[in-house]
């Protein structure tokens, strides 16, 4: 999912991971187009949920990280033209991101500067009230930072996902992916789409028109996605970005079940975000609240979305144990007055208690477990 991964775990072998002749080719491109002398030793670095894969690419002075992500087809922007785009943007804006040393388009290689292997979700720890609160205070500021500084210049013809956070695509990518992906497939619910369409629509329009100007959006700005390198937050992971409403990616850092943080902290974190922005940009603190309502929902709902399909489509059992935090989260929000206009949701959550939520966890691991064996067996 990023380039701050870890190493993989012994006997594991990333997914279609880069074979010896494609190494000796990558070899051969980095010598050829940058100041690095190969051979390199290489170590295979754990993603999150994404299906690229990672490298640490081991010098006899220092690291670096080579992602591969062969394309999938002749369009442009793909995926790694974005990724490469936007990094380089933030990096032109002031923004901590990794440096990019080298791209070769059609290998579908990226090089990259070595963040390590500390997220912020693995800086926070229990007990340590004051560090949290000043990493997040930091994860914040630099987040103000990028909707202030990188949204300025930002070609959206560069975005591979659609230039937009537009209804349309809040319905599709968000609504109707939890729809899909917890509703009928994780809960088994047989629910019509036109028993639902109406709300989520509502909600897609208010959460996508939430203000007139739109920002930089990483849409995934979450503690696996901030690393953590002396003392410094570096943002990674930035190939789905886009313009959309400010409130979305301080919902997704508030929200994230990852770290759960303390409530009073997610508020103090919120007010102070909603006051800077109102500083930087002259949007009413009233305003960016109001619509942060919506945006969060719609971010809870994605979550929950996630979870449930990288576990039980894609075999990603460790997102199972975060479905319960999302969800907890979720019932304290359809419980508000900003969410009163959507009786699904709220019958929903009403109806579905903490208790078969983590039932419906551990099910998704065991299953994902059980196809994890049968395709090891197949391959013996």
């Amino acid at each position: 999912m990023n380039e701050g991964t870890k190493r993989v775990e012994s006997g594991t072998v990333p997914r279609n991971g880069l074979g010896r002749e494609l190494r000796e080719r990558a070899e051969n491109l980095i010598r050829k187009e940058t100041f690095l002398s190969p051979p390199f030793r290489w170590e295979p670095l754990h993603g999150d949920g994404s299906d690229r894969t990672f490298y640490r690419l081991f010098t006899s002075e220092t690291t670096f990280v080579l992602l591969w992500s062969p394309p999938a087809d002749n369009r442009s922007p793909n995926e790694n033209d974005s990724y490469v785009y936007m990094g380089r943007h933030l990096e032109r804006r002031g923004i901590p991101v990794p440096k990019i040393f080298g791209y070769w388009r059609d290998e579908g290689l990226v090089l990259l500067e070595d963040l390590g292997s500390i997220h912020l979700q693995d800086a926070v720890r229990p007990g340590r009230a004051s560090q949290v609160e000043g990493l997040y205070k930091q994860a914040a500021d630099v987040l103000i930072r990028i909707q202030v500084q990188a949204s300025e210049g930002l070609d959206t013809g560069q975005c591979f996902d659609t230039p937009l956070y537009s209804p349309d695509f809040v319905m599709e990518r968000e609504l109707r992916y939890f729809y899909q992906s917890f509703v009928r497939e994780a809960l088994g619910m047989k629910i019509a789409w036109d028993h639902v369409a109406d709300e989520f629509s509502l909600l897609a329009q208010r959460a996508a028109r939430v203000e007139e100007r739109s920002f930089f959006l990483h849409r995934d700005f979450q503690s696996r996605n901030l690393m953590v390198k002396e003392g410094r937050l570096y943002v990674i992971d930035f190939q789905g970005s886009r313009k959309g409403p400010s409130q979305y990616d301080l919902a997704a850092l508030l929200l994230d079940p990852y770290v759960q943080l303390p409530e009073p902290l997610a508020e103090r974190l919120l007010l102070a975000h909603a006051e800077q922005l109102r500083d930087a940009t002259g949007i009413s603190v009233a305003d960016f609240l109001d619509g942060y309502e919506q945006v969060a929902l719609c971010r809870n709902l994605q979550i929950v979305a996630a979870y449930s399909f990288l576990t039980r489509v894609k075999g990603r059992r460790h997102f199972a144990r975060y479905l319960v935090p999302a969800y907890r989260t979720l019932q304290q929000m359809v419980g508000r007055p900003a969410c009163k206009d959507y009786p699904f949701l709220r019958g929903l959550v009403r109806d579905h208690g903490m208790g078969e939520i983590a039932e419906v966890a551990v099910k998704l691991e065991r299953e994902a477990e059980e196809r994890g064996q049968q395709a090891a067996g197949g391959k013996q």
